[in-house]
């Protein structure tokens, strides 16, 4: 490994073991980021479980540096600047199995915070099976994806599970494929290594954007393409055109749901005939802890409005105990949202309709929205109405009619 410029003595023994604990503590838990903040009392240790920060512990003060050094040279980070923001990476073989982590250090006036990001298992297994969507959902991503043209778009915020799922979908595209199929992704950044899939990361300070990687893939012979984002109206147009000319292309653009992702699609200065040709599906997504089955309890009935009517919701709560950790919850579900683009759906599209016209189209067509399928693992006791509204938002709910 090459010794970051400026470090010019190893870290002491017990640096290094309370390094490892740390990151060997995160992978343990299950945690998919480690946060280490320094602060005028000490080290703050944070981990996001299941999606939320929380409170570790807090080291002395005098450790703060010599960790935050530590993992700065295993990612190959200049040790000596304290006043940049940096990013790097910690190999598998510098960590000893845990797995390639994501690193970024950002100065503070109290020294530099850290974020290590873990990336599921060291060796994951993308499987679309085991990620939990509703039966009809799943066959309609199977379905999109089985195409040999069009584009497949998932939308939702940092975190809610995209990229976990476009890898099971191009996991799956070569588990049912009777021949070699040539997958290319552009992504920023890899995320985790794909066998059998062409993998390519942006750098923006080099020239290679996304839309400058796709212009150049495209000559490749690619018969399937992932693209990390959708950010720019480029891109875009870049996108829909290889899903017109033969080419299976899955990527993301951040919108609130299905409708908004269209909306902004025609906002990027899109034909509308593109969009309707090019575009095939479309996944709105969200992640919401799973209640510990072990430790809930039943809850109240609470009257909630839900497409312009009041429904009476069974409710269950969170506990806590030994097999959860205490925090009344294990694992995360997702809440989705999912449509194919056909019939009237498409008429409103060439007419450049908004989102409101494209979401009352939705709901004549029975599409189920994040709420609806929330409310369902609220009722279910597979999660609590707290948890759906910290994803969500507030959801309006009325006086019972029962007293």
């Amino acid at each position: 490994m090459t010794r970051s410029k400026g470090e010019n003595q190893p870290p002491l023994p017990g640096v290094i073991a309370e390094v490892d604990r740390l990151l060997r503590l995160a992978r343990t838990r299950d945690a998919s980021d480690l946060h280490l903040e320094p602060t005028a009392e000490g080290l703050t240790v944070r981990m996001r479980l299941d999606g939320v920060l929380q409170d570790v512990e807090t080291l002395p003060k005098d450790l703060a540096r010599p960790i935050v050094s530590r993992i700065k040279l295993l990612a190959d980070l200049l040790t000596y600047r304290t006043d940049v923001p940096q990013e790097g990476r910690l190999r598998e073989e510098d960590v000893d199995g845990l797995g390639d982590l994501r690193v970024s250090t950002f100065p503070t006036i109290h020294g530099e915070r850290v974020v290590v990001r873990f990336f599921g298992t060291s060796r994951p297994n993308f499987d679309l099976e085991s990620l939990n969507f509703p039966l009809a959902v799943l066959d309609g991503l199977r379905r999109a994806v089985s195409a040999t043209s069009g584009v497949v778009l998932l939308t939702g915020p940092a975190g809610s599970g995209k990229t976990t799922t476009l890898y099971a979908l191009l996991s799956g595209i070569l588990a049912r494929s009777s021949h070699r199929i040539h997958i290319i992704t552009v992504e920023d950044p890899v995320e985790s290594v794909l066998p059998g899939v062409t993998q390519t990361q942006v750098n923006v300070p080099g020239g290679l954007t996304y839309a400058a990687a796709l212009r150049s893939l495209l000559r490749q012979d690619p018969e399937v393409v992932m693209v990390g984002e959708i950010r720019d109206r480029e891109t875009a147009e870049i996108v829909t055109q290889a899903g017109l000319t033969g080419h299976l292309v899955l990527s993301t653009l951040h919108g609130g749901d299905v409708a908004s992702v269209i909306a902004r699609l025609l906002e990027m200065g899109l034909e509308p005939y593109v969009v309707t040709s090019a575009l095939k599906a479309l996944l709105a997504m969200r992640l919401v802890r799973h209640l510990c089955g072990d430790c809930r309890r039943q809850g109240p009935r609470v009257p909630l409005r839900i497409s312009g009517h009041v429904h009476e919701t069974n409710t269950f709560e969170s506990v806590g105990c030994a097999g959860c950790g205490s925090t009344g919850f294990r694992g995360r579900l997702p809440v989705v949202e999912f449509t194919t683009v056909s019939g009237e759906l498409k008429k409103l599209i060439l007419r450049s309709s908004d989102s409101d016209a494209l979401q009352a189209q939705l709901h004549a067509e029975h599409v189920r929205t994040l709420l609806e399928r929330g409310i369902e693992l609220v009722e279910t006791g597979r999660t609590t109405l707290d948890e759906l509204q910290r994803v969500l938002g507030p959801i309006e709910t009325e006086e019972s009619t029962h007293g």
